[in-house]
């Protein structure tokens, strides 16, 4: 009977840290070993690729077009450019894998920070520009602490550039204290 108890103690405890470290979230393979380090260095901006993330919600992923423009000619040896290829010549999109994914409750507009607010993308992504391929999982995991830290900055960074007659910025006041910004 004890040995059964200490079994289920290990078992549990096993499961715990398991889940604690992330086993149960499973990795993300894409289709195209993509360079993120490489087109950075080029100087292409994360827009450049992820263009809807500067006029809608969400930041998208890029059409298979998008790269063939730059990688449509030359006999590249890389087996990666080939696999690019092979969906051009198909006339199909990257079945490109989503990565980073918020709880559905939560409305978050990559607009609103890109273009607005004016955030580095590394701000919640990490640093992806150091990456030779794509990442299995997120590189950084956002709570709702890590959220409401940015826009409490950003409030105190709002309210330091109004003018004294107007010692309250109800928009910045809202980031923070209205929940229906975020959790729709």
């Amino acid at each position: 009977m004890k040995r059964a108890i200490t079994i289920i103690i290990v078992v549990v405890i096993g499961l715990a840290f398991g889940y604690w470290a992330d086993w149960g979230v499973s990795a993300v393979k894409q289709p195209i070993e993509f360079p993120h380090k490489t087109h950075i260095a080029q100087k292409i901006p994360c827009t450049g690729c992820h263009q809807r993330a500067e006029k809608d919600r969400v930041a998208g992923r890029p059409p298979t077009a998008l790269c063939l423009a730059c990688h449509a000619s030359g006999d590249s040896k890389s087996a990666e450019i080939a696999k690019l290829k092979a969906f051009g010549d198909k006339g199909q999109d990257i079945p490109w894998q989503r990565v980073w994914r918020l709880p559905s409750h939560v409305f978050f507009s990559h607009r609103v920070h890109v273009s607005i607010a004016k955030l580095a993308c590394q701000s919640c992504h990490g640093p992806m520009e150091t990456l030779d391929r794509p990442p299995p999982r997120p590189l950084k995991t956002l709570a709702m602490e890590d959220c409401i830290a940015c826009h409490l900055k950003s409030k105190a960074t709002a309210v330091r550039k109004l003018d004294v007659a107007h010692s309250v910025n109800v928009s910045a006041q809202r980031l923070v204290n209205d929940c229906t910004v975020c959790h729709r």
